[in-house]
């Protein structure tokens, strides 16, 4: 046990340390960049958000490019350019001044390409898009859309705030898919409320229309899909329209965009200065500022609670797939078999994707109970095997000693067959449930906030990996320690119980 401590701390120590390089200490930055235009990326790798179909274009761009990377998030984006992972990241106007302004080691080309505009998304053929956009026409018009931009993209007033839903909401709710890790566009500030530019340009025109807005916040490629499945009414968060987009979906275009290039700048010889000044700095933007260490509790809850919930009813499934395989129907048999076999071909962020947008597409369901009933299945399908494995292990002839003291089968299996058979399947149960526990991380895919996708998006307020990344991984191995420990005296508790345990009808 001592050795097993030893070597959880020095893993801990040994990530810590290859983190560490990852904080944003000051130095002094030259900002000659490394490349003067497009053509001189020769063999360089480009990094494009999921979502954004932009490849011919960079491709026209930069000659014999070396490949694109694909990121979820813009501060990945820019943690893979800083680490010299991507040469370079294609990205529109107002993320890339946004990226820039907090990492002065990054600048962008000047040129640009694809002038387009932003637009909120609709449902192809929606009447609401005309309504929403007459009413931005106007705003436009009047100068209120070139405020919004210059108090969101220009301003350096971190006091920041969007309107407050006062207003009765007699028309009714509209349900907004929202981009959460586009600052200043769309983003989770304080509290878990949405913020940004499109965030408040869309609540400003709720208003008008007295509509109350419900949010759905998620990654940007769930954007669409979500819109399409009919689980939100539009999207909203840096959607710029394209030729391709709008085949599938109708727009109201509110402020023009157009693309460039955000790459590094040639590092100046500079020595790294102010270490714990920066350290406690960091930490600070991670956790004190906006209360931001409330969003790293909410998915720690969150991440437990799906892991638990879905331990609880896959587990009482599997128990049931075991007593029903002891009844040796052929057909249970086959349709038990067919459905582990999807369950173990199928990766678990794919399941949660297709319950969610496909088989509960058009059900108003909540996505924390899609994802409860994903894991649920997963975990099924693994304790089932586990189970009927450790059952099958038990000479049959247990089972006829029980049928002849009077026992019935149901009775057998669980008196007899069942505790003997438990010693050798529950630390198998016990690690798979750690293994879900960890692999709950899946479930932003599917908007869930748990405790990595927390972790994600407080990364994409600072820009920062070391602390979002560091504690995101202590919480889960700390997590981990304190689920064995508790199982492990869940596991004395039971072998009490059971030296004690006698069977009916035997002295």
């Amino acid at each position: 046990m001592e050795n097993k401590r030893c070597a959880h701390t020095k893993y801990l120590f040994f990530m810590i340390m290859m983190l560490f390089s990852l904080l944003p200490f000051r130095a002094a930055i030259a900002q000659e960049p490394e490349y003067e235009k497009a053509e001189d990326m020769s063999g360089a790798v480009i990094g494009l958000l999921t979502g954004m179909p932009f490849e011919d274009m960079v491709r026209e761009k930069v000659p014999d490019i070396g490949g694109f990377a694909y990121f979820a998030s813009m501060p990945d984006e820019v943690l893979a350019l800083k680490a010299r992972k991507i040469d370079g990241i294609f990205i529109n106007n107002a993320l890339i001044d946004f990226a820039a302004a907090h990492n002065p080691d990054l600048v962008k080309m000047t040129e640009h390409y694809l002038d387009s505009n932003f637009g909120f998304a609709f449902p192809k053929g929606d009447p609401q898009r005309d309504v929403w956009g007459a009413i931005i026409d106007r705003m436009k018009a009047d100068g209120t859309i070139d405020a919004l931009w210059e108090k969101w993209m220009l301003s350096n007033n971190p006091d920041k705030e969007v309107p407050q839903q006062d207003w009765p909401g007699n028309a009714g709710t509209i349900r907004v898919a929202c981009a959460d890790s586009f600052e200043p566009m769309s983003y989770v500030g304080e509290n878990g409320e949405m913020m940004g530019f499109d965030v408040e340009i869309l609540l400003t025109i709720a208003k008008e229309l007295d509509l109350k807005v419900e949010f759905t916040s998620m990654e940007f490629g769930a954007l669409m899909p979500t819109v399409q499945s009919g689980k939100a009414d539009m999207a909203i968060g840096d959607i710029v329209i394209t030729t391709e987009r709008a085949e599938i979906m109708d727009f109201a275009p509110y402020a023009p965009a157009y693309f460039t290039i955000l790459i590094r700048a040639k590092a100046a010889a500079a020595e790294k200065e102010g270490f714990f000044e920066d350290l406690a700095a960091s930490f600070e933007r991670t956790f004190i500022k906006e209360g931001r260490y409330k969003m790293v509790l909410s998915g720690l809850g969150m991440t437990v609670l799906i892991a638990s919930a879905a331990a609880l009813i896959g587990l009482g499934m599997a128990y049931g797939l075991v007593f029903v395989r002891r009844i040796n129907n052929p057909i249970f048999n086959r349709l038990i078999s067919i459905y582990c076999s999807l369950i173990a071909g199928i990766p678990a962020a794919v399941i949660l994707m297709v319950l969610y947008y496909i088989i509960f597409g058009s059900a108003n369901i909540s996505a924390v109970i899609v994802a409860i009933i994903g894991f649920a299945l997963i975990f099924c399908a693994r304790a089932y095997g586990i189970i009927w494995n450790a059952v099958s292990s038990v000479d049959n002839g247990q089972r006829e000693a029980a049928l002849a003291l009077g026992y019935n089968e149901a009775l057998a299996f669980k008196e007899v067959i069942l505790p003997q058979s438990k010693h050798y399947y529950r630390p198998l149960l016990y690690s798979q449930f750690i293994m879900m526990l960890k692999e709950t991380s899946i479930a932003g895919y599917i908007t869930v906030l748990e405790l990595t996708r927390a972790g994600d998006l407080i990364r994409s307020r600072t820009m920062e990996a070391f602390f979002p990344l560091i504690s995101v991984a202590a919480i889960y191995f700390l997590l981990t320690l304190l689920i064995t420990k508790l199982f492990a005296s869940i596991d004395k508790f039971i072998e009490k119980r059971h030296e004690h345990h006698k069977i009916w009808g035997v002295d």
